[in-house]
């Protein structure tokens, strides 16, 4: 398959080159990252689709194209403020592999906001407008919420946070990383490339470009 894959999804068969404990870094970035996105509109966003159907103004809950760019806000806002690990609690990942997850995934959030605003220039963690206290973060994102959504009133974030968000961030400041990776230490190698295969498929353009850096950095990183 890998022969195909030069031709029809070249980003992962640059990965596939790599042998199998680095594959195993990129795949898990890759697939953990897609995760990362999946479980916060679900835990994160749902809330406030929750409130907005409650409201007879906004009944129709989430308006069109407005989702990802919630999703994006409330990855920014946490992987500013996420508890950093050490180590692996998987025992699968190098320690500067695992420290490195939180800048990456940031840059691919800003790669994709960047484009839909056609701006050139990625950007960095510690450039996103967001505390690294988890409460101040997540304050910050639901007031940022509120001017994309165009909600007015203080009962946004307190009846959002009711609705399960304030539980849910703080298992992804406090949890998510850690979780994730040991859950995907248990994952057979066969079942963990053919998810990152997928993803890496799907990738938008830019995102293309920084899993390529990416790629290219753990090709040569010590182990």
């Amino acid at each position: 398959m890998w022969l195909l894959d030069r031709f029809s999804n070249p980003l992962w068969y640059k990965a596939s080159r790599l042998d199998k404990k680095r594959r195993r870094i990129v795949a898990t970035a890759l697939c953990s990252y897609d995760f990362f996105r999946e479980q916060a509109e679900k835990k994160l966003v749902g809330p406030a689709v929750a409130f907005l159907k409650e409201n007879p103004a906004r009944a129709d809950g989430l308006p069109a194209g407005l989702n990802k760019r919630l999703v994006d806000e409330a990855l920014l806002g946490l992987l500013r403020c996420c508890r950093h690990l050490p180590s692996d609690p998987g025992r699968r990942l190098p320690p500067q592999s695992v420290a490195a997850l939180p800048e990456l995934w940031a840059t691919f959030v800003l790669a994709d906001m960047n484009q839909s605003l056609q701006i050139t220039e990625i950007g960095a963690l510690d450039q996103v407008p967001y505390s690294q206290d988890p409460d101040e973060a997540r304050a910050q994102v639901l007031a940022r919420w509120a001017e994309i959504l165009g909600v007015a009133g203080p009962e946004f974030a307190d009846q959002v946070n009711a609705h399960g968000f304030a539980e849910a961030w703080d298992w992804f400041a406090g949890m998510y990383i850690a979780d994730t990776l040991e859950g995907m230490a248990i994952i057979p190698d066969k079942m963990l490339f053919a998810q990152a295969r997928r993803v890496s498929a799907a990738a938008s353009p830019p995102r293309t470009r920084l899993i390529e850096q990416f790629i290219a950095r753990t090709a040569s990183a010590p182990l």
